[in-house]
């Protein structure tokens, strides 16, 4: 997705909901920001593709890829607190309030998991030192792989 077609939206979206409009579960979630939403996407001539509220049979949707993002977001009095990544398991957290935002699973850096496991550490003895559940580690293991992907 280009962030600069969607970013006059995002500009006059600043206007309503302040410096980090889509930090609010208010455009996602509520009838009231999905309508404001929608009028500035056609304000703006924001492109079908980009668009994050959509009108099917007369109802306002979001449409899947907005929908996913609304689903990754974890919200606490309606602010984005931490975001879940689209690709990776519901374990895996990136919290600005936590580990200063970087990837992790129950407060520990999903890096230092697999660091640990590629200097010889078993999955069941990552689990046992850092207290997570036999799948968390492999969470993590996965995550730090894809990213890797992605990155490559």
């Amino acid at each position: 997705m280009s962030l600069q077609k969607l970013r006059p939206a995002v500009v006059r979206l600043r206007e309503e909901f302040g410096p980090y409009p889509l930090a609010h579960m208010r455009p996602f979630l509520e009838v009231e920001g999905q309508e404001l939403v929608l009028r500035v996407q056609t304000e703006v001539g924001l492109e079908q593709a980009l668009q994050l509220v959509v009108v099917r049979n007369g109802q306002m949707i979001l449409p899947a890829e907005t929908q996913r993002f609304a689903d990754s977001v974890d919200y606490v009095d309606g602010i984005a607190t931490a975001v879940r990544p689209l690709w990776s398991s519901h374990a895996v957290r990136l919290d600005p309030q936590r580990n200063v935002g970087q990837p992790s699973i129950r407060g520990v850096r999903t890096a230092v998991l697999a660091e640990d496991y590629r200097a010889g550490e078993s999955l069941v003895s990552l689990a046992k030192t850092y207290e997570l559940e036999s799948d968390q580690d492999e969470d993590a293991l996965r995550f730090e792989l894809s990213t890797l992907a992605l990155a490559g």
